[in-house]
């Protein structure tokens, strides 16, 4: 009795004390000269995201091509991410991030000039490659700031700059492509990220870089990474996940009521996401990563099923919102628990390696899923989309299953001898 009502009132302490931490994650943000570039990045390229459906003109080009324009961002990030991952292990984090955001500038002033399909998927590819330089580097940069007791919650609280940045550039595009022009979200884009390589130039700081002499070769940090079967099992949900999200943004803004109100919608669910990361990140430390790991992809897959059966049931929506809400909550849980388990098995001489794995796969997700969305959109319609996805959820965690083994512990990271990672 005593000790669940310890227990009880240390959950109350946690989520009270959490609460302020949330209240003051924008502050943390803010405060952080990594987590501004990260934000400045990822709002720059969430003003090209949400226009760049749009620009292309729908008369003109199938859904399939625009998939193709699409997906040439992540084949160029898949190709290169790993070559920066080495790179950023060898000669440091820091400048990759500046000179990637004056290539992004340069870039989102380029998608101005024309709209011919050769020049985008060009001008899209070269800014996955400027993409691979940020991502992968400030990934890196985290791990190294991190320990396993706080990995969780600074996943999460970089989360919440990658993802709050999107929210205010696909929130911004929405405005400015109904009140001003549709090349506008692009000129402003370009003077953002520039603002974004300045100030990382002049404020980030990377921790000594003493063991780059002796860094592991790529074959050494994946034979280390990959020693625990769990960090292979992430890798399918990854994909799968991903291949979805590259569904929704490539096609929301086209078929949405309206730019503004597409705007809304998208920034609304992603403002969702990046407030509650740092959350599911912390529960990830106090209570283990595989738990809140399998919490996300079965709320997925829940939501998956209420949206199918909604949308082929004559019952209200009101009576499918609380399973919305609970399914659509418990999904966010995945990618703070996933990102913390990540940086867990990363060995310290390989982290940029092991982040450039990571991004390969989250690169192959958002190629497939413009093209698989644009293929079944022009032969099966806007449903077959829920059903590709539902499908394709469930393949991926039936495969991490068996590679991780049918362990459904809450396991927490094992520290090294040393105590840290």
């Amino acid at each position: 009795m005593v000790e669940r009502t310890a227990n009880r009132m240390d959950r109350r302490t946690v989520s009270n004390n959490y609460a302020k931490q949330l209240s003051r994650t924008g502050s943390i943000v803010l405060g952080s000269p990594l987590y501004v570039s990260v934000f400045l990045m990822r709002f720059s390229f969430g003003l090209v995201l949400f226009t760049l459906p749009i620009y292309i003109p729908k008369a003109e080009f199938s859904n399939f091509t625009v998939g193709l324009i699409i997906a040439a961002y992540p084949v160029a990030e898949t190709i290169t991410c790993p070559v920066f991952g080495i790179l950023a292990d060898r000669f440091g984090r820091r400048k990759w991030i500046y000179i990637g955001l004056v290539i992004a500038s340069a870039l989102l002033f380029a998608f101005t000039l024309s709209t011919e399909v050769r020049y985008l998927i060009i001008i899209h590819g070269i800014q996955g490659v400027a993409a691979a330089m940020i991502i992968v580097s400030t990934l890196a940069m985290v791990t190294d700031v991190s320990t396993v007791s706080n990995r969780g919650r600074e996943m999460g609280i970089y989360d919440f700059a990658n993802l709050g940045g999107y929210v205010a550039g696909i929130f911004v595009a929405g405005l400015l492509v109904q009140t001003h022009f549709l090349l506008a979200p692009f000129y402003f884009g370009s003077a953002l990220a520039l603002v974004g390589a300045i100030f990382a130039y002049r404020k980030v700081k990377e921790k000594s870089g003493e063991w780059r002499s002796r860094v592991l070769s790529p074959l050494q940090t994946l034979r280390i990474l990959f020693r625990d079967r769990r960090a292979a099992g992430m890798f399918p949900i990854w994909l799968s996940v991903t291949t979805f999200i590259g569904m929704v943004l490539s096609f929301g803004p086209r078929f949405g009521p309206s730019p503004l109100l597409s705007s809304f919608a998208l920034a609304g669910g992603v403002l969702v996401l990046a407030i509650t990361q740092p959350y599911f990140g912390h529960l990830s430390d106090t209570h283990g990563r595989d738990r809140l790991m399998m919490l996300g992809m079965l709320s997925l897959i829940g939501l998956f099923v209420t949206v199918i059966v909604m949308l082929r049931s004559r019952l209200s929506w009101l009576f499918f919102t609380p399973f919305l809400a609970m399914f659509g909550m418990g999904s966010l849980a995945f990618a703070p628990a996933a990102l913390a388990l990540l940086g867990d098995f990363a060995p310290e001489r390989g982290r940029g390696t092991t982040m450039g794995v990571y991004s390969v796969v989250i690169s192959l997700g958002t190629i497939i899923g413009p093209l698989l969305g644009g293929y079944l959109l022009d032969r099966y319609g806007l449903s077959s989309l829920l059903y590709a996805g539902l499908v394709i959820l469930i393949a991926a965690l039936a495969i991490a299953i068996i590679l991780a083994g049918p362990n459904f512990n809450a396991l927490r990271p094992r520290p090294t001898k040393s105590g840290k990672q």
